[in-house]
C-alpha cells in the first residue's frame, strides 16, 4: 500500500499533550501532521444539551466504565482538542511532593518544581489562566462558608477559561469560546506554524520494522462518510491518544513492555447538599474552591450540575430521595476525590478495536480516603448551613448532623455500595529511568524504539492529586523540547 500522506514527526492525537507537541515542533520548523479520532467542531456546535454534545464529543459517547469489585464511571472527550474540550478547565501545577515521589519511586529525571516551573509558565500564559472574578457563585460562596467555619485551608482553582461567563455548560463544550480548550488556543497557533491537522481519522495500527515504526494504518472517514484503510508514513512518532488509547494502540502494536499495567485514577464520590436557601447552581458554574487542608491525598470541592445529574446522584437510594429533586433550586453538588493508589490496566477489547478493557480495583487506601473525605466534606457543608447531605452511597441515609459525619473518620463505607465516578485517568505508560517499571523513558521514548514516543497522560508515573492537565501540558512541552534538541 502506498502511503497517503508523509510526516517528519507523526502526531496521534490533539488533546492536551498532542497540542502541546505538536505546537513545539512546528515553531521548531520541523514538519509536523496531527491525527485526531474525532472531528473538528465550531464554538457554535457547543454548549447542545448533554445527549447531543456526548454523541458529538465524548468518546463511546460518554460510556466508558472501568470495571472491578466496584464499576466507576469515566469519561473522556473524543474531538478536536480531546478531553480539554469538555473538562471544568480546572489548573494545578504538580505538587512538589507528588515530582519527589516520581524521582524516588521512578527515576524521573529534570522534574523538579524550578526544572518544570518555565514549562508551567509557558502553558499557563497558552491558556491563560485566570481566577474568576468577584462575586462567585452562590454555590462557591457556601463551600468558602464552610471552609471558613472550619478553619481549613483552601484555595480558588484557577482556570483556562478567562471571560467566562458562568454558562455552566462547560462539559458540553464553550459556547462562548472562553474555555482555552486546544482547539481554541494550542492547535489553531500549530497550524499557523505550519502543523497539518487531520481529523475523523483512528489510527489501527502501528507499522514497525526492528526498532523503529515507519508509519501507521489508519481508517479514514471520506467527506459521503464511508471509511477507507490509509497508510502514513513519518520519520518519528508520538502517541498522544489518551489514557486509553495510547496503551491499547500500542498493545494492538505489539509495544507491551510495561504498557497498560499501571492505570491511575482519582476515584471521586459526590454528594448533593440542600440548603433552606436558594443556590440556583444549574445558572452557574460549578463551586470554585477546593480544600488544600488534606491535598494531595484527598481533594474536596464541588462538581457540576444540572437537575438530571442530581437525580443521577441521588439514585443509589431514589425511594428516600426522590423528594430532594423538587427543590432542585437549593440542591449543589459537591465531590471527595483521593489520589488513587489502586492498580488498573488497559487493553484492547476483543469485542471491537474502537473499545477498551479498563479495570481498576479499590485499594483500601482509597476505601479509607474516600470514608474520612466523605466524613470531613459532610461536616464542612453542614457548617455551611445545608440542612442535609446525600451521598452517592447505595443504602447510606442522608446526613443530617456532625455526628452522623464523623462516624466515618473511623469507620470505613462499604465497599459494595459506593457509586464513583472519574474524569482523570492516567499513568498507563508511565515514564523514567526505572525499567523495571515504565514504558518510556524520562522524556516519553518507549524503550528499545528509536522513534516512539509517549507524550500525554498515560505517561505520568502516578496519581498527581490534582486535575493533571498542567502536569501533562509542563512535561509535554519539557518532551518535546528535548526531542528537537536531539533531532536537530
Amino acid at each position: 500500500m502506498k502511503p497517503s500522506a508523509t510526516a517528519q514527526v507523526l502526531v496521534i492525537g490533539s488533546g492536551a499533550g498532542g497540542a502541546v507537541t505538536a505546537l513545539e515542533l512546528a515553531n521548531q520548523g520541523m514538519d509536523v501532521l496531527v491525527v485526531e479520532e474525532g472531528s473538528r467542531h465550531a464554538t457554535e456546535d457547543y454548549g447542545t444539551r448533554p445527549a447531543e454534545a456526548m454523541r458529538r464529543l465524548y468518546r463511546r459517547r460518554g460510556m466508558t466504565p472501568i470495571m472491578g469489585r466496584v464499576p466507576i464511571g469515566y469519561v473522556e472527550g473524543r474531538c478536536l482538542g480531546g478531553s480539554t474540550e469538555i473538562n471544568s478547565g480546572f489548573w494545578h501545577r504538580t505538587p512538589p511532593e507528588i515530582l519527589l515521589r516520581w524521582k524516588t519511586q521512578f527515576d524521573l529525571g529534570y522534574s523538579t518544581p524550578a526544572e518544570l516551573e518555565p514549562h508551567f509558565e509557558w502553558a499557563e500564559e497558552q491558556v491563560r489562566i485566570a481566577l474568576a472574578p468577584e462575586p462567585l457563585p452562590p454555590s462557591t460562596q457556601v463551600f468558602g462558608r464552610g471552609i471558613e467555619a472550619m478553619g481549613w485551608s483552601a484555595q480558588q482553582v484557577a482556570r483556562a477559561a478567562p471571560g467566562c461567563q458562568s454558562t455552566n455548560v462547560c462539559p458540553s463544550g464553550c459556547p462562548t469560546g472562553a474555555k482555552q480548550g486546544m482547539s481554541r488556543s494550542l492547535l489553531p497557533a500549530a497550524e499557523a506554524a505550519g502543523a497539518r491537522v487531520v481529523t475523523d481519522c483512528r489510527i489501527k495500527l502501528l507499522l514497525r520494522q526492528g526498532k523503529r515504526v515507519v508509519g501507521v494504518l489508519a481508517s479514514m472517514r471520506m467527506p459521503d462518510g464511508h471509511h477507507e484503510i490509509v497508510r502514513i508514513d513519518a520519520d518519528h512518532v508520538f502517541v498522544c491518544a489518551g489514557p486509553t488509547e495510547t496503551p491499547a494502540l500500542l498493545r494492538r502494536s505489539g509495544v507491551r513492555f510495561h504498557v497498560g499495567d499501571s492505570l491511575r485514577i482519582h476515584p471521586m464520590l459526590k454528594v448533593i447538599a440542600r440548603f433552606d436557601e436558594r443556590i440556583d447552581a444549574h445558572r452557574t458554574v460549578m463551586p470554585l474552591l477546593q480544600v488544600k487542608e488534606f491535598w494531595p491525598e484527598i481533594s474536596l470541592g464541588g462538581a457540576f450540575y444540572t437537575v438530571g445529574h442530581a437525580a443521577m446522584t441521588l439514585s443509589e437510594n431514589w425511594p428516600r430521595a426522590r423528594d430532594v429533586i423538587r427543590d432542585y433550586r437549593n440542591l449543589a453538588t459537591y465531590y471527595v476525590a483521593v489520589r488513587g493508589t489502586g492498580r488498573g490496566t488497559v487493553r484492547p477489547s476483543f469485542i471491537s478495536e474502537d473499545t477498551v478493557r479498563m479495570r481498576y480495583e479499590l485499594s483500601r487506601e482509597d476505601i479509607s480516603n474516600l470514608s474520612k473525605g466523605l466524613a470531613r466534606l459532610a461536616t464542612l457543608l453542614l457548617a455551611a448551613g445545608a440542612r442535609e447531605v446525600h451521598p452517592s452511597v447505595f443504602g447510606l441515609d442522608a446526613i443530617r448532623s456532625e455526628g452522623e459525619a464523623v462516624r466515618w473518620l473511623d469507620e470505613t463505607l462499604p465497599r459494595s455500595a459506593l457509586s464513583l465516578t472519574t474524569v482523570h485517568a492516567f499513568s498507563a505508560c508511565p515514564i523514567g529511568e526505572r525499567m523495571d517499571r515504565c514504558a518510556a523513558d524520562s522524556f516519553g521514548k518507549v524503550h528499545d524504539y528509536s522513534n516512539l514516543y509517549i507524550n500525554d497522560a498515560s505517561m505520568l508515573p502516578d496519581s498527581p492529586g490534582v486535575n493533571p492537565q498542567g502536569s501533562i501540558m509542563a512535561l509535554a512541552r519539557r518532551n518535546a523540547m528535548r526531542f528537537a534538541e536531539s533531532a536537530g
